[in-house]
């Protein structure tokens, strides 16, 4: 058997829960000093904090690694107690590739103020690689590495994988828990790439309190966009049940030209805008955008020749828009009738095209699920 090692870079999702638990670490989360976000399951008031999830990695070499989680649960075997942190209602197949140095708010949750030690973790053990090549392969997890660089097998029953690991964190009362998922995706590796073989053995640590504070890395959320107001150049973004008001004034024309008309494209087809932010306000509930983009996906048509800059772009039943991939990075094979998703960064007035960032080519063969949009949160 022939072992590739594939660089991985992480935006996603939840699936970052999944391999945060697989580590057995203490994540102890300090105030950060901003405050609570109402709302969330497994208890309130008083005796409750908000637990802030996110993602983060640095700079690899993948272009994709799709995949989904289904229920995250951290449990205290000595009071009883449990919390969900993500549950059925916020499942996603995300793309995880594209996180690096970027902080992913994945869900926040009010949580009872105990110290957990086991996390619950239900997955799909499929998962899609595309390498620093644009190949793809169809992959399933079946192993991680521990704090000690042990490799452990994964027990799964069929598609569905559950972990319960003795994975301590404390819930600080009254104030905002931050953990971050830091994947260290050199220490990934692939056996078997390009075959039905194909698995994925990965490595991450939780980051919290001082460690969290001292990232430096820019916080985001993917949301849909509503109340948008082109005069004060604000909007709401709403992911599950929570809402942030977005100022996105700060950003300049020179940077993302045309950004009111490809926000209300947004807001009428409900499609799913990253935020990137230079402030992040838990109080106030505000973002200041430093950077916005605007995600969807469907089908190529009049894509005449390799060197061709525009495409048609069919999504959500019927729907277009021409795309112009002049600047884009383009991951995979793109050529007609393939399955993309296209992340916007601006709309040209005069050519009426919207502007691509980024074109991801989706892989035939996709993970389970395929019910649920395959990039719809955390990318």
């Amino acid at each position: 058997m022939k072992k590739n090692s594939v660089l991985l870079s992480i935006i996603g999702g939840t699936v970052l829960l999944f391999v945060a638990a697989i580590l057995i670490y203490s994540c102890s989360s300090g105030s950060s000093g901003v405050g609570t976000i109402n709302g969330g399951n497994g208890g309130g008031g008083s005796a409750s904090g908000t637990v802030s999830l996110y993602a983060t990695d640095d700079i690899s070499n993948h272009k994709q690694v799709i995949a989904t989680i289904d229920q995250v649960t951290i449990i205290s075997t000595g009071s009883g107690t449990s919390c969900d942190l993500l549950t059925t209602a916020t499942t996603a197949t995300v793309n995880i590739a594209n996180l690096a140095t970027i902080l992913q708010l994945l869900n926040v949750s009010s949580c009872p103020s105990v110290t957990y030690d086991k996390i619950s973790i239900e997955f799909n053990k499929s998962v899609e690689l595309m390498n620093a090549e644009g190949i793809q392969s169809a992959c399933s997890f079946t192993s991680y590495l521990d704090d000690s660089d042990r490799p452990n097998p994964l027990q799964c029953n069929g598609d569905l994988c559950t972990v319960v690991i003795n994975s301590p964190v404390n819930i600080l009362v009254n104030q905002n828990n931050q953990i971050a998922l830091d994947f260290n995706l050199k220490a990934f590796d692939v056996d078997n790439f390009g075959t039905p073989q194909c698995t994925v053995q990965m490595k991450v640590s939780p980051i919290c309190g001082d460690g969290f504070r001292n990232l430096g890395y820019r916080q985001s959320l993917t949301g849909v966009v509503s109340a948008l107001t082109t005069s004060t150049q604000t909007f709401d973004l709403t992911k599950h049940d929570r809402s942030f008001t977005v100022l996105y004034s700060n950003i300049t024309t020179t940077q993302q030209p045309g950004l009111d008309d490809l926000l209300l494209r947004a807001q009428q087809d409900a499609l799913n805008t990253r935020v990137t932010a230079s402030t992040f306000d838990y109080i106030h509930q505000t973002i200041v955008a430093s950077n916005i983009l605007v995600k969807t996906e469907g089908l190529v048509s009049a894509l005449s020749s390799s060197t061709t800059t525009t495409f048609t772009l069919t999504y959500d039943t019927g729907k277009t828009m021409t795309v112009d991939i002049s600047k884009a990075v383009v991951k995979g094979t793109l050529a007609n009738n393939a399955s993309v998703e296209v992340k916007l960064y601006g709309f040209d007035s005069t050519t009426s095209d919207f502007l691509a960032a980024d074109v991801e080519v989706e892989y035939a063969c996709t993970v389970p699920d395929d019910d649920r949009p395959r990039f719809d949160t955390d990318d």
